[in-house]
């Protein structure tokens, strides 16, 4: 697919003008990853439905105001599993994004897969295969080969048809909501996180633990499939046991504040009834 390539200031303000006036676009990010809190943004990709974008941010290194396309609360941002892809946005940006669509998540929502890659649901969707061979390249190189050109491309391009899709049958499921709250819930996780439950809390005996989380989990898979949602997604074991965790030392008020909203309104009557008796 054709593209335009920004590498230059004055051209991304042109293309922010533009952009903000659009109702939604997909984003795609590459970027570098010493350790995990060193993130270099390489590579910022933008499909409009009309024509795609790439913008280089080694090139641009201080976007200014000129990219407040990414954080407009008009403008739909739609991404594939969109956590890293925030994270590196910010690195160069310095700028929280909201109003975001994220297509992993929302294909668990409708009872997918809880982490399909996305050319695996482009193909599932589409039946489109993307090559996969640049997906561990060398983004901070330059000059980009027209083979890391063409994979930044095919990054974006099918998110809006697969987001169109999405969108419809999370409104008909009535789980739209639900998706949103729980981008809102990732990206506060993001910039205000606290610290492990690890570091945090007692031991608690082994015995009992495996009893209840096996209950726990139990009451989570009876629940997903009333809902037809990934398991996984609502609730990971991980979260089973931190969740455990923190009523035993906390109580059931403190611990629900560490889920969202649509978890726990699905899972609480069932979930307080089972961990009242082992308080």
């Amino acid at each position: 697919m054709l593209f335009t390539y920004i590498n230059s200031i004055s051209d991304l303000e042109v293309l922010n003008k533009e952009l903000l006036q659009k109702p939604f676009l997909g984003v795609d990010t590459e970027f570098r990853r010493t350790r995990k809190d060193n993130m270099k943004l390489a590579l910022l990709q933008i499909n409009d439905s009309e024509e795609i974008y790439i913008i280089d941010p080694l090139l641009i290194e201080d976007p200014g105001d000129q990219c407040s396309f990414l954080f407009s609360s008009a403008v739909i941002k739609i991404f594939h599993s969109c956590k890293e892809d925030i994270e590196a946005i910010y690195s160069w940006s310095g700028g929280v994004m909201s109003n975001l669509f994220d297509t992993q998540l929302a294909e668990a929502f409708l009872n997918g897969d809880y982490s399909i890659g996305y050319q695996s649901l482009v193909e599932k969707k589409l039946g489109i295969l993307i090559d996969k061979k640049e997906t561990r390249s060398n983004w901070i190189r330059r000059p980009l080969t027209d083979s890391q050109l063409s994979y930044a491309t095919s990054d974006v391009e099918f998110l809006i048809y697969l987001f169109l899709e999405q969108k419809e049958s999370l409104i008909e499921s009535k789980k739209l909501d639900w998706l949103n709250e729980e981008i809102d819930f990732l990206i506060s996780d993001i910039f205000l996180s606290t610290l492990p439950i690890e570091e945090r809390l007692t031991d608690i005996n082994k015995t009992e633990e495996n009893k209840v989380l096996k209950e726990f989990n139990n009451i989570v898979l009876e629940v997903s499939e009333r809902q037809e949602i990934n398991p996984t997604l609502f609730f990971s074991k991980k979260s089973q046991k931190n969740f455990l965790r923190l009523f035993l030392n906390y109580g059931f008020d403190e611990a629900s504040k560490s889920i969202t909203n649509w978890r726990f309104r699905l899972i609480s009557e069932p979930l307080e009834a089972l961990l009242v008796e082992y308080r």
